[in-house]
């Protein structure tokens, strides 16, 4: 099952470079960012033959993947 991602967080520029949210980020989108993130890391660290760091990069998808269906659906009951 698939959900779809939430929309980006409205980023301000900070003078220093760094972009900060305006409002603080929530568990959906935590965790759609890790889902993410730990998806791009398994694929480098698979093809680095990395396979340890591989492993678990995708145990942590995994684990994202179903806090955002989690998520998504408490969010779909709520509202």
């Amino acid at each position: 099952m698939t959900q779809k991602a939430p929309d980006p967080v409205p980023l301000v520029g900070d003078p220093d470079g760094d972009d900060i949210p305006q409002r603080p980020l929530t568990p959906l989108e935590i965790a759609s960012f890790v889902e993410s993130m730990a998806a791009e890391m398994r694929l480098m660290t698979r093809d680095a033959k990395l396979n340890a760091l591989s492993y678990f990069l995708e145990m942590v998808r995994v684990e994202a993947s179903a806090e955002v269906v989690r998520l998504a659906k408490a969010s779909e009951r709520a509202g």
